[in-house]
């Protein structure tokens, strides 16, 4: 038997099959800058590299992972939905100006 699901934002118990998924992927920008022949001969690649490792000594597992990836998995129910499409990053909403 499967477990049960609830709405992951009303909290909702769900019968099964009957829920939406929202997965939400949060990682780098994967455009590299533009980098001509020029600076590619005057980089030097093991100073970056140290610079990097210096950086991240002081970072956690996650810290690290964060910089490079995240996914997020929820459940919603119909009405809930309806309202995470409407506006998917919660921002408010601008109020038209009242003409009185």
């Amino acid at each position: 038997m499967p477990e049960p699901v609830t709405c992951d934002l009303c909290h909702r118990l769900l019968p099964p099959h009957a829920c939406y998924v929202v997965r939400i992927d949060v990682f780098a920008d994967p455009s590299m800058p533009e980098l001509c022949l020029k600076d590619l001969e005057e980089m030097d690649f093991d100073q970056t590299v140290r610079q990097l490792i210096e950086q991240m000594k002081d970072m956690s597992l996650q810290e690290l992972q964060d910089q490079v990836h995240r996914r997020f998995e929820y459940r919603l129910c119909p009405i809930c939905q309806r309202e995470y499409l409407s506006n998917p990053l919660g921002r408010p909403r601008a109020r038209p100006a009242s003409r009185n």
